[in-house]
């Protein structure tokens, strides 16, 4: 009789699971380090984004305030600029808002220790070709710009005839 002998199942790959599972870790945490980049990225974006949205709200607001008043309206005076070196710069051509970000309130009351902030610039000017229009321009600054960027900014103009 022949003696039976036990078939031989050990394998030369004893570590290839091990190599697999290092590589599948490895591989998970880049994927989950460019992931949570993304994350952080999303929100400064998110951010930036917002502050563009709420200076052109505000530039709107400016626009329709001053084309809603009558034209011998002194707030209809021209002058003023679109900075604070404007020539020629006049107080009562700019303001200084905050926007509550909770309700959206927009007031020139500014409590203490608050962000969203924006400085509304304004000028107006005679139009060169027709003497029964003007051209009103306006400009909101944020004041906190995103970490590493210059402030979001936007600038309106409009026409505005009688």
């Amino acid at each position: 009789m022949k003696s039976m002998q036990k078939p031989n199942f050990e394998s030369n790959e004893a570590g290839f699971t091990i190599l697999e599972v290092a590589i599948a870790s490895v591989i998970s945490t880049v994927s989950l380090v460019f992931l949570a980049s993304l994350f952080t990225l999303g929100i400064a974006q998110n951010r930036m984004v917002k502050q563009y949205t709420t200076a052109t709200k505000l530039a709107q607001q400016q626009l329709e305030l001053l084309n809603a008043v009558e034209r011998t309206d002194l707030r209809l005076a021209i002058g003023g600029g679109l900075n604070t070196t404007g020539d020629p710069f006049k107080p009562n051509y700019n303001d200084t808002v905050f926007v509550d970000p909770e309700t959206g309130i927009v007031t020139p009351v500014i409590p203490q220790g608050a962000t969203p902030i924006y400085d509304r610039y304004w000028k107006i000017e005679a139009d060169t070709q027709l003497t029964t229009s003007y051209i009103i321009s306006v400009r909101v600054v944020a004041r906190q710009p995103a970490v590493g960027r210059a402030a979001e900014e936007v600038t309106l103009t409009t026409a505005r005839s009688w």
